[in-house]
């Protein structure tokens, strides 16, 4: 990586982790009930708002606004299937995150790894390295280390003696973790994994998207899904929902404090997501796996040094999830390395065997347009040997320079004898 694309990364990893860190600040300052699904509407009108403004002031003429008309002109069931892959994914989550705390829940989103090397296999026909292979078999270990502390004995809780819908059941482990979390995160991963492959297709293919098209479809598509959500589930809920929250936030928290995070939240996304997308251009997908990598690290320890408290202890990070987060990190990096180093091989130049073979095959294409300049060569020759036959019968009819000479010399005898006289 050059010093350009190493500068987006830090900013990747600094605003990634203020958007987690601004998220879950607005879960627990509660301004309006988890139910209205706020974080996601800003998010959408975020990823809405950025894709617009670049557009407007980074167009760079009309190539580029031909290109977009025709990629337009041509929509593939995958461009359809983004943005509804995405909606599924930051939706899920983000309400994982808020029912598991951020360190578990970056933990369970390393399998997004794993997942998405299965399904390049099986759809992409992708092929991997052993190290990238190794790189997986660690985030799997660390996955495991924190399912087994997570699954450990059964499950507790009520969930199936009472069919009442107002009481509130929930499922968790002998861990105190709950079931419906782990499963959200899961579907959360296998979405994000989906989306990945689809935007791997769509960035190879003929009339390609560029990434503000594609985060502007995503964005279009969760902001007319959140407001559609907005006008006919929570509007009739308002009292519960959104009034009474907000009466009990302002009376703890301050207005513009509570606007200050509502801003650095859709700001840090969106500057995520400009540079997440310059990452991809400048150096592709390695870099970026190895920036989210980065990322996780960041979020957990933040996580845990901003939130964690004893009435907050899902924030806290254990010896068992800081071993389980060094694998799954971990892994992602040596997985984003080995890929790194697959790439540089592959673009390097070939061995000398091969630089023969291409050296000859160079020779013999240069060699071919030759062979009509070869059939011209008598030609040359007869008309060179004609011009010399023309060059001595022209010299042997006309008169030589030597007479000067003699001239000259038949005067020394005349002067000579003029001189006796």
């Amino acid at each position: 990586m050059n010093d350009n694309v190493i500068v987006f990364v830090v900013a990747h990893v600094t605003f990634g982790v203020m958007y987690f860190l601004t998220a879950q600040k607005i879960f627990d300052m509660n301004v309006f009930d988890k139910r209205t699904y706020q974080v996601p509407g800003l998010v959408y009108l975020a990823d809405c708002v950025s894709s617009l403004v670049t557009k407007k002031c980074c167009d760079r003429g009309n190539a580029e606004a031909a290109k977009a008309k025709k990629t337009g002109g041509d929509v593939s069931w995958q461009f359809l299937a983004l943005p509804v892959v995405e909606f599924v994914g930051l939706t899920l989550a983000l309400r994982a995150m808020e029912i598991l705390g951020g360190p578990l829940y970056q933990t369970l989103a390393g399998s997004q790894i794993p997942l998405t090397v299965m399904f390049s296999s099986a759809l992409l026909r992708k092929r991997y390295t052993r190290g990238q292979m190794f790189g997986v078999a660690v985030v799997v270990c660390g996955l495991a280390v924190k399912a087994q502390e997570v699954f450990a004995g059964d499950l507790v809780g009520s969930s199936t003696t009472t069919n009442t819908l107002n009481k509130k059941k929930k499922i968790v482990t002998a861990a105190g973790v709950s079931v419906v979390g782990v499963v959200l995160a899961s579907i959360s991963s296998v979405s994000y994994a989906t989306r990945g492959i689809l935007m791997e297709f769509l960035s190879k293919s003929k009339n390609a998207p560029t990434g503000d098209e594609m985060s502007f479809a995503m964005g279009t598509f969760g902001l007319f899904a959140f407001a559609l959500y907005t006008i006919f589930v929570t509007v009739p809920n308002r009292e519960e929902w959104v009034l009474r929250p907000m009466q009990k936030s302002l009376a703890k928290n301050n207005v513009s404090f509570i606007v200050l995070v509502y801003f650095l939240n859709a700001l840090a996304r969106a500057m995520m997501a400009k540079c997440m997308m310059k990452i991809v251009k400048m150096s592709g997908a390695t870099a970026l796996s190895l920036s989210n990598a980065t990322r996780s690290v960041g979020v957990i320890i933040f996580t845990h040094v901003a939130f964690c408290s004893k009435d907050a202890a899902k924030q806290c990070l254990n010896k068992t999830g800081a071993i389980s987060a060094a694998l799954v990190v971990g892994g992602g990096i040596v997985y984003a390395y080995q890929t790194a180093k697959a790439t540089s091989t592959s673009s390097s130049p070939k061995p000398r065997g091969s630089t023969k073979k291409t050296a000859a095959v160079k020779k013999r294409t240069t060699q071919s347009p030759k062979t009509p300049t070869a059939s011209y060569t008598p030609t040359t020759t007869a008309v060179r040997s004609s011009l010399r036959v023309a060059t001595a019968a022209s010299l042997a009819t006309t008169p030589p320079p030597i007479p000067t000479l003699t001239t000259t010399k038949s005067k020394t005898p005349l002067t000579s004898v003029r001189k006796r006289k």
